[in-house]
């Protein structure tokens, strides 16, 4: 648990210049960590384990990042700065595609890297590419109207949309995968019988017309399920817009 002192994580510059020279750069602690989280899970990547993976000793990490939420932010800003190929267009001409261009890097980071979310949500964090990316997407709002604090409201709705979307495709995916179901349009024969005693109960309508009607639980493309939710958010805002409300 963090003290008050340690309540917003900070990403320090990086020791350079005098004294001794670093034995190792931020980034190949990064890719040590990043490794590990990816194929173990966030609690995985502790400060003794990536300083055994570099083949440091376990307190020589502490001369690079201060406790191990530090070294998580840096994980975090690093992964966004591999993928940051994907950000330099942004803003785009309309806020729209900005926002949609946004939600889809978002998705993909997720997706590729479960425990960047955890990381993410965990309160006020500052690194350099994570405030870039803040930057380029406020950029795409600018222009219609919204104040500051307007601005950042849009930017939280579509990035709590996009990373909430993206982690529980992540997780249903593994879910399914564990259960030995192909995919999601095919219920798995064991749950077969308990959803067709609820249907058959007449209790539950709407959860009838689910399994017989509806589109979404049978959609076998996540993407499309993503871009469909997308595209309702952004027609939302729209709709908020100064210039909507005045028309």
């Amino acid at each position: 648990m963090r003290d008050q002192d340690d309540a917003v994580i900070w990403l320090r510059p990086e020791v350079t210049g005098r004294g001794r020279v670093p034995g190792y750069s931020r980034a190949q602690i990064a890719k040590a960590a990043i490794a590990v989280a990816d194929a173990e899970g966030l609690d995985a990547a502790s400060m003794r384990r990536v300083a055994t993976e570099i083949g440091a000793g376990p307190m020589s990490l502490y001369r690079y990042v201060r406790n191990k939420d530090e070294l998580h932010l840096l994980m975090a800003d690093e992964v966004l700065r591999q993928d940051w190929r994907h950000w330099e267009a942004m803003p785009e001409p309309d806020w729209d595609r900005t926002m949609r261009r946004m939600a889809a890097n978002l998705r993909r980071l997720v997706l590729a890297h479960p425990w960047w979310a955890e990381v993410m949500m965990r309160g006020p964090i500052f690194g350099p590419t994570i405030m870039r990316m803040v930057d380029v997407t406020l950029a795409g709002l600018d222009g219609l109207g919204l104040d500051i604090d307007e601005m950042m409201d849009v930017a939280e709705i579509v990035r709590t949309f996009a990373v909430g979307h993206a982690q529980q495709e992540y997780y249903t995916a593994r879910a399914m995968a564990a259960a030995g179901a192909e995919d999601h349009a095919n219920m798995h024969p064991d749950w077969q019988p308990y959803v067709v005693s609820l249907v058959e109960s007449g209790e539950l309508p709407y959860v009838r017309r689910i399994v017989f009607e509806a589109r979404t639980p049978h959609e076998s493309d996540p993407q499309v399920l993503f871009e469909r939710a997308l595209g309702r958010i952004i027609a939302g805002i729209a709709a908020t817009l100064p210039e909507a409300e005045g028309s």
